[in-house]
């Protein structure tokens, strides 16, 4: 009986239609260009997460610069992926954060006491009367918070311990944990929904569902149709593209060193003993050390510091210091 000749070929992988809306470079186009349907879909993303803790409607919104340099040459400089203001004198830090990171919910207040400190001015006379400021950021992966609920959405504010009722809404942490939608766009009833949705799902499809041709969902996917992209845009998105492969890498290789690491301690403490307290061990110190040799050889492949940072968790400090 003839062999097919074509039976062990793999199918090419079928190239996606939209840009994934969880990458910097899209999230970016979306939310934060200098274009009235960016202005939109900015508002509609702030009402949909935090509209219930916001004092009236957002009717308009200002992009700000999206570094905050510290005072002093030696200072560490907060880059958000968005910032803006109101039309209520509200501020918003917005960050999509695809990569898991020690310490998370410090550099979240890293990043609201830069903003704090940017806005505070010199002289006895100035009165401390602070705009109110939300950190909203969009999570692409499981958090470790003590004693929390598995909730979609944490919302995180100063408060009286003893009288947790009463609230101080000057700080307010939204933390978006999208793993944790499972939605199917016909189960999908609010616009936070359709938010998430697209969050999810949007590089998978290859057509615009019915439900969002006439919605002002439309002007999303223009937006992330690779097809219109320009030649400088599309090695802009390949960039950001190559920065999430080279994150799966460096997870693997950290994940491969702290296993191996963890069945060598296993050898010498007793198998039954060495597998449950190698994982730990490993994933301290072989998960932290594959992450500095990953980066090591991102390092000399020629990715920028951010990128590095980005990708592995390691600060930029620490990236600068590799050889």
């Amino acid at each position: 009986m003839p062999k097919n000749k074509n039976a062990s070929k793999k199918e090419p992988a079928q190239q996606a239609r939209f840009a994934k809306l969880t990458l910097d470079f899209t999230f970016k186009r979306v939310f934060a260009s200098e274009s009235e349907q960016s202005s939109k879909f900015l508002i509609s993303l702030i009402e949909s997460f935090l509209g219930e803790y916001l004092q009236a409607k957002v009717k308009a919104v200002q992009l700000l610069p999206s570094e905050r340099t510290g005072k002093g040459s030696k200072r560490r400089a907060a880059v958000f992926d968005l910032h803006c203001t109101d039309s209520n004198g509200n501020r918003f830090i917005i960050e999509m954060q695809l990569a898991k990171q020690d310490f998370f919910m410090g550099r979240m207040l890293f990043y609201v006491s830069a903003t704090i400190t940017g806005i505070v001015k010199k002289g006895k006379g100035y009165k401390f009367n602070l705009p109110r400021i939300f950190s909203l950021s969009f999570l692409n992966f499981e958090p470790d918070l003590e004693n929390e609920a598995d909730d979609l959405i944490y919302h995180i504010g100063l408060t009286n311990l003893k009288h947790p009722r009463r609230r101080h809404g000057s700080i307010h942490f939204a933390l978006v944990v999208l793993p944790r939608f499972k939605k199917a766009l016909e189960q999908c009833e609010t616009t936070l929904d359709l938010w998430l949705y697209l969050f999810k799902n949007l590089h998978k499809l290859d057509s615009i569902p019915a439900r969002f041709r006439r919605s002002k969902f439309r002007g999303v996917f223009d937006i992330a149709e690779i097809s219109n992209f320009t030649e400088s845009e599309l090695r802009d998105y390949e960039a950001a593209m190559k920065e999430i492969d080279v994150y799966n890498a460096t997870i693997a290789y950290a994940k491969r060193e702290g296993v191996l690491e963890g069945f060598g301690r296993g050898e010498k403490a007793g198998f039954g003993r060495g597998v449950k307290q190698g994982f730990g061990e490993g994933d301290k110190a072989g998960f932290g050390r594959g992450m500095r040799q990953a980066a090591s050889n991102f390092k000399s492949m020629g990715f920028s510091a951010a990128q590095i940072s980005k990708a592995t968790g390691l600060t930029r400090e620490e990236v600068l210091a590799l050889k």
